[in-house]
């Protein structure tokens, strides 16, 4: 195999590859070659080594400014945590189903059904706990904990003799 001489298609190319957003014969357009010209660089351990270096600055900036940084992701449920909270205050608010039981909590989802048919057809209000948005608030919760080194679960090992209670961390596993 000849040495292998780095020129701007071939820099290009390296690039092109780790970004990842191009088919192989895409790249091999934008560098004016062919598909097997492109397979060929490949081959060449210093090819292979700029696009792992490439590769590699990318999961970089990923771990410096993405949902990789655990700031970043706990900023993220931050927000949405915030954001379902928006949806609890403002159900709360809203004067339409003010006389509702329970409806000033923000917890309820009002729901429309139709009942029987024909001339006999009503329609009935249904007002139900919103367990969908209590779950994502939970698991919100559960998520930033684990985020932030605050969670633990606990496991209890119980013998039919005599009881035997064992409290495990997530790092004792």
């Amino acid at each position: 195999m000849p040495d292998f001489q780095w020129r701007e298609d071939r820099i290009n190319a390296a690039q092109l590859l780790a970004d990842g957003t191009l088919t192989v014969t895409e790249i091999a357009a934008r560098c004016n070659v062919t598909r097997t010209t492109i397979y060929n660089w490949r081959q060449y351990p210093e090819f292979a080594a700029r696009i792992a270096e490439h590769l590699e600055e990318f999961r970089q900036e990923v771990r410096r400014r993405g949902l990789a940084s655990r700031e970043r992701r706990v900023e993220a449920l931050n927000d949405r945590w915030d954001r379902l909270r928006q949806v609890i205050e403002e159900r709360a608010n809203d004067p339409t189903h003010a006389k509702v039981p329970g409806w000033k909590t923000g917890l309820l989802v009002h729901n429309v059904k139709g009942v029987g048919g024909g001339e006999n057809a009503t329609v009935v209000d249904l007002y139900e706990v919103d367990t969908g948005l209590l779950k994502e608030l939970r698991e919100h919760e559960k998520q930033a904990a684990q985020e932030l080194g605050q969670w633990t679960e606990k496991h209890a090992v119980e013998q039919t003799e005599k009881k035997v209670y064992i409290t495990v961390g997530p790092d004792q596993l």
